[in-house]
Formats: structure tokens, C-alpha cells, sequence
């Protein structure tokens, strides 16, 4: 196919495009109502929770301070190059239903089934997952376990508000919170530099005693020789450092809401890395320097799975120097993190139910639109499963289920990672053998092509590997063992069902549509 060939074939998809907006008036449209401001903050800032706040304590205690810093700093940079594959799509097409929709036109129709069920599934069960940690960080100060189905009630109450009011209100509500988390994330590199340099009021001078004394774990699991011990200390955190970063490819749910999305949406990628180095990189380097990967309030608190300040390793360390009050304040920025991120979870399965409804993978009344620009009905649907959070208020049974539920976000992350390295690998393609130049994309990314393959490769080995210390225990621990793969067969299930129903086959790359549907300043309608 030649280039004329793809820009008539692009005009006459805007043509189309435009026909629609014609006649879909009454049934309802979203709004691009996110300004460039909030955009770029919820890039940099909206899905930092207990990841990093509590979560990179555990990363400390399995990988030492140089394996954790590693982790974190491998995973961050194929999630970074993961999210430049991303943004060159939906930067090429804003009007497109993200992933989902690239899947199904650059890969499968099964797979854009496949991988948009598997990414709703996973962000409608961590939504539930992170207001119930910010219910139990609440105990820091109310000790009485009773009263976290109170919280959780009311922290449910106000994120489903929040996403009822709309857009425009959801955008300055993630952009004041994420503005505090960034403070709150750059006060405390600012004070952990103070307390490795002595500045404290126990006047100890750290330095890089801890990177000298054992920058690895060796003694993990108790495997020997060390050399292995800390091999594989290292690999558990780069599932851990997963998790932290879980949640980044929601930015292409707000594609369709976004003003000016070209140009919104090209900044917002661009953030991605100073996100991944300022906030995440830097704090974990500076974690390692100031306290023992063996401290004993720290490996205390992983072990009983603390979802607290006291598992927090800017708690651990704010306290073991002397520092009065600011526990409290890192508390309550932790409670503030966890609600944010609720917030913007329920926002975006609530938006994949729609996609997915938009493209007849799912029933025609999630696609509905109230006036204000909220798909009413699938945001119900998101807040009845959201209701799962009140299983960590039951006896043990319960809050077992919860917390295995909880545990299997981080592989469906993963996945969808995955999924988006392919679609982009063969967009890639079609657009050499079509004709079509990159020098036309909007936004056009250095670390293609090999980007995107260098995600595919790395995060397959990460997974077929990241339940390997379910082999480690004794007896062999068969519930973690499912949670940490489940998500596998799962998405083969939903992907092959799909294919042998719907009779589906992969795209041929001549045949692939890899014109953009954008039209300035349109907004995406309701098709039912």
C-alpha cells in the first residue's frame, strides 16, 4: 500500500469519523475536558500509592540496597521504554480506545478481548486493593480493627463520587493530589540526604556504610552459596518493583478525554522518565543509604505483611534517627497516596468496561454516556466489585481472599505490558511494508524498533520466573503459587474463547489499518 493509499484511506476515516459525530449526537459523548497540566501531573504522579511508601521496604529486605536499586531501576527503564511504545500509538491516534483498540486492529480482535478484560479485571480488583490499605493505615492511629469497615466505606463513598462529578472535577481533584505526593516524595529525598549525612539529631553520619557492609541479600531464603542468595534476592525484587510502577499504562484511558490530546498527551509520556529517575530511583538509592537491609523493625514489619506507616522505610528511618512528628505527617500522605490511587483505578476500569463496550466485547449499555461525560453505567458495575475491599474486614477466610486477589494485579501489569510491546512491534512493521513513513507521527520515539522488543523479551522472563520462591517453601506453598500465575491462563482462556466464537484470525500486515481516526478537536460518542 502506497503513501497516498494510507492518506486517502486516513481521509476517508476522518470523514467517517466526523459522519458519526453527526449521528450519535443523542447518545451521549466524551468530554475533553483534562487540560495539560493535569495530564502531565497524574502522568508523573497519579499512581504512586503504597507501592513505593510501604512496598519498597519489602525491596530493601529481599534485594539489599544495591539489588533493590537495580530492580528498580531495570523495571523503570522497560517500563519507561514500554510507555514510549505506547505513546507513539495513542499519540498517532487519541481517538482510538487505547491498548484495547490497537490490539484488536494491530494483532487480533481476540487478543483486544483478551487484553481488555484482562486490564479491567486488573485494575477493578487493585482500586478495592488500595482503599482498603489506605483504611488500615488509618490504624497507625486507631488501633481498634472494627472501624476500618467505617473507613472503607467512607474512602469508597468518596472516590465514586469523585468519578460521578465527572471529568473535569476527577482532573483537579488527581492534580492536587498528585501535587502533594510529589512534594511529600521530594521532601523526603530532601530529608533522607540530611539524615545519611548526619544531620539528624542522632548526628550519624551513614554514608554508604550500608552498601559496604551487604549491598546484596545473602542470606535469602537461606540459600547457599551467597552468590546465589543474592542472585535471586535481586530477581524477587523486580516483581516487587512491578507492582510500584503498576498502573502507568492507565494513562491511555484518558486519550479520549483529553483537550488538545496530541500535544497533552506528548508531554505526559515525555514525564514518564523523570518520574521513573526523580521519584522512584532516587528514593530507593537513598533508602539503601540510610538504613540495614536487616534493620530489625523493617524485616519485623515485611514479615507480618504490615500495610502501615511501620513497614514504611521513611517511617523506619525517620524514627531510628530522632526525628519527632514527621511520622505522622508521612503517615498521612501515605493515606492520601492510597485514596488518590483508588480514585484513579476505579477511573480506569471504568473507562476499559467502556472501550470494551464501544467495540461490541462487551454488553452495549457499558458504553451509555451521562451528559456530563461519565459512562454511568459502567462506573456502577467498577464500584460493586470496588465493594471487595470489604473482605479485609472479615475473619481470616476473607481477608485470605482478598489479600490472594490482591496479589495477582502485579502479573496482570505485566501482561498487559507485554501486550502493548506486541501491538506496537507489529504496527511497527505494517507501517514499513505499507509505505508509511514515521516521520509523520506526532511523536516519534528513539527506542524504536528494539524498544519494544527488548519489553516483550524481558518481561516474559520476568514472569515465567516471578513465582519461583513458591519452590523455595516448605510444604510448597500452592496458593501463591496460583496467584502469582493464574493470570497466565487466564488470559489464554479469554484470548483463544474469543478466537474460536468470533472465528477471528491475526491481522495480515498489508491489510492492517494503520491510518490515524483523529479529527481535531472531535470527541469520541457513544456508538450505542
Amino acid at each position: 500500500m502506497s503513501s497516498d493509499d494510507i492518506e486517502k484511506k486516513a481521509t476517508s476515516s476522518g470523514e467517517i469519523a466526523a459522519e458519526n459525530v453527526v449521528h450519535n449526537k443523542d447518545n451521549g459523548h466524551m468530554h475533553r475536558s483534562l487540560k495539560g497540566r493535569q495530564i502531565s501531573m497524574i502522568a508523573i504522579a497519579g499512581t504512586i500509592g503504597t507501592g513505593l511508601f510501604l512496598g519498597s521496604g519489602k525491596a530493601l529486605a529481599n534485594g539489599g540496597p544495591v539489588g533493590a536499586l537495580l530492580g528498580y531501576l531495570i523495571v523503570g527503564m522497560l517500563v519507561g521504554l514500554m510507555m514510549y511504545s505506547l505513546g507513539e500509538m495513542m499519540v498517532w491516534d487519541p481517538s482510538a480506545g487505547g491498548f484495547i483498540e490497537f490490539s484488536t486492529r494491530y494483532i487480533d480482535p481476540a487478543m483486544g478481548f483478551a487484553m481488555g478484560w484482562q486490564f479491567w479485571f486488573q485494575t477493578v480488583i487493585t482500586a478495592p486493593v488500595e482503599i482498603t490499605a489506605a483504611s488500615i493505615v488509618i490504624s497507625y492511629w486507631d488501633k481498634n480493627e472494627n472501624h476500618r469497615a467505617i473507613y472503607i466505606t467512607v474512602m469508597l463513598i468518596g472516590i465514586i463520587l469523585v468519578n460521578l462529578a465527572g471529568v473535569k472535577y476527577f482532573g483537579e481533584f488527581e492534580f492536587v493530589f498528585a501535587f502533594i505526593k510529589i512534594l511529600t516524595v521530594i521532601g523526603l529525598v530532601i530529608v533522607l540526604l540530611v539524615v545519611d549525612l548526619g544531620g539528624a539529631p542522632d548526628h550519624d553520619r551513614r554514608g554508604f556504610r550500608y552498601w559496604r557492609d551487604q549491598p546484596f541479600n545473602n542470606a535469602f531464603f537461606d540459600v547457599v552459596p551467597e552468590s546465589k542468595a543474592r542472585f535471586l534476592g535481586f530477581w524477587a525484587v523486580l516483581t516487587q518493583a512491578a507492582f510500584s510502577y503498576g498502573g502507568m499504562e492507565g494513562l491511555a484511558m484518558i486519550c479520549l478525554e483529553a483537550s488538545n490530546p496530541r500535544v497533552t498527551m506528548r508531554t505526559a509520556v515525555r514525564a514518564i522518565f523523570y518520574r521513573i529517575v526523580l521519584l522512584y530511583v532516587f528514593s530507593i538509592l537513598l533508602i539503601g543509604m540510610c538504613v540495614s537491609r536487616d534493620n530489625e523493625h523493617l524485616l519485623q514489619a515485611v514479615a507480618q505483611g504490615a500495610s502501615t506507616a511501620a513497614q514504611s522505610p521513611f517511617v523506619i528511618i525517620i524514627q531510628s534517627s530522632g526525628i519527632k512528628v514527621l511520622d505522622h505527617i508521612i503517615n498521612a500522605v501515605v493515606l492520601t497516596s492510597a485514596f488518590s490511587s483508588g480514585n484513579e483505578f476505579l477511573y480506569s476500569t471504568s473507562r476499559s468496561l467502556f472501550m470494551l463496550a464501544q467495540e461490541g466485547k462487551a454488553p452495549r449499555i457499558f458504553s451509555r454516556v451521562m451528559s456530563n461525560g461519565v459512562p454511568v453505567y459502567s462506573l456502577a458495575v467498577c464500584s460493586l466489585f470496588a465493594c471487595l475491599g470489604y473482605l479485609a474486614c472479615g475473619k481470616e477466610g476473607a481477608n485470605d481472599a482478598f489479600n490472594w486477589l490482591a496479589n495477582i494485579t502485579t502479573l496482570g501489569s505485566m501482561i498487559t505490558w507485554m501486550g502493548i510491546a506486541l501491538a506496537h512491534i507489529r504496527w511497527y512493521k505494517a507501517m514499513k511494508l505499507q509505505g508509511l513513513s514515521r516521520d509523520e507521527l506526532p511523536f516519534k520515539s528513539w527506542t524504536q524498533p528494539f524498544g519494544a522488543w527488548v519489553v516483550l523479551v524481558s518481561f516474559l522472563v520476568i514472569i515465567f520466573f516471578s513465582g519461583y520462591t513458591t519452590f523455595m517453601t516448605k510444604p510448597f506453598d500452592f496458593k501463591s503459587f496460583i496467584s502469582d500465575y493464574i493470570n497466565i491462563p487466564f488470559t489464554v482462556i479469554l484470548y483463544f474463547g474469543y478466537k474460536i466464537v468470533k472465528r477471528t484470525s491475526i491481522v495480515p500486515l498489508a491489510e492492517m489499518d494503520c491510518s490515524t481516526h483523529y479529527v481535531e478537536d472531535s470527541v469520541v460518542y457513544s456508538k450505542y
